[in-house]
């Protein structure tokens, strides 16, 4: 999962030492940090598009890439969005290097650039599920994008255990890094302490169940975009086995993500 800012950096590098927070960054670059000033049309984080997409449907998306890395949440949600449409799309490590937006997810549609992975839900809705997202839906996927998520990333860089678990799903050299440092950065890093507003992960996940309201998907009694996005986001933090994911789901998400499980069987 996500654990550091968006800034891009290079581990191992002789010519500059990496701290534990760029080397977080490095491994798993987050969304939600403040962005650099951008002279161009690029939405930044939660800012709609300055230029409208064309009505699309599925049948339009022709040229489709998805930059991003393996293990980051909001990479996760919008590749497993991708895949249970049956979008075909290309995917490229890291950020998208000609462009000035330096974070990850970045999602070309037919040319066109879209930032944010919550902006990208809202854009997929209209095209993938043939219809805006209702402002209760936006406000389910807002709470978890820049809330919940967030939460689950904090206390998974609290924990060695969970970084760890991190670290075998990465693999590789960058795998075999953070399984060795996990100790230190659980030490070391402090999401929660510059950000006073962030909720634990137990209230996220009662808040969130609250807006099931006895249903058994957040979109009625089929899933819908922001289901698969909610699970799609979750998969890194499942598939490493974190305790944060069981204290979420335990505050009443456990029965809903069951239920999307049998429908989205995907993996990282």
């Amino acid at each position: 999962p996500n654990l550091g800012s968006g800034r891009a950096s290079v581990v191992g590098s002789k010519r500059s030492p990496v701290s534990r927070r760029s080397f977080l960054a490095h491994l798993m670059p987050n969304q939600n940090t403040p962005l650099m000033e951008q002279p161009t049309k690029l939405n930044r984080e939660k800012e709609d598009l300055k230029e409208p997409l064309p009505e699309w449907t599925k049948d339009d998306l022709k040229d489709v890439a998805l930059y991003g890395s393996k293990i980051s949440p909001p990479c996760c949600k919008i590749r497993t969005i991708l895949n249970h449409y049956g979008v075909k799309f290309s995917q490229i490590e890291g950020p998208k290097k000609d462009s000035e937006y330096k974070k990850v997810p970045v999602l070309m549609l037919n040319g066109r650039q879209v930032n944010d992975s919550f902006i990208m839900v809202k854009e997929l809705a209209k095209i993938l599920d043939g219809k805006a997202l209702t402002p209760e839906l936006i406000e389910v996927e807002e709470t978890f994008t820049f809330g919940a998520m967030i939460s689950l990333e904090a206390d998974v860089a609290d924990s060695c255990s969970d970084l760890c678990g991190c670290a075998g799903l990465l693999g590789g050299c960058l795998g075999c890094l953070l399984g060795t440092f996990s100790c230190c950065i659980a030490c070391g890093v402090n999401i929660r302490k510059g950000k006073p507003e962030l909720k634990d992960t137990t209230t996220y996940g009662a808040m969130l169940s609250e807006k099931l309201k006895g249903k058994k998907f957040f979109h009625g009694d089929e899933p819908g975009i922001v289901d698969v996005s909610l699970f799609g986001a979750m998969l890194p933090f499942a598939e490493a086995k974190t305790k944060a994911l069981e204290g979420f789901l335990d505050a009443g998400m456990r029965e809903w993500h069951e239920a999307i499980s049998e429908i989205v069987q995907q993996k990282v």
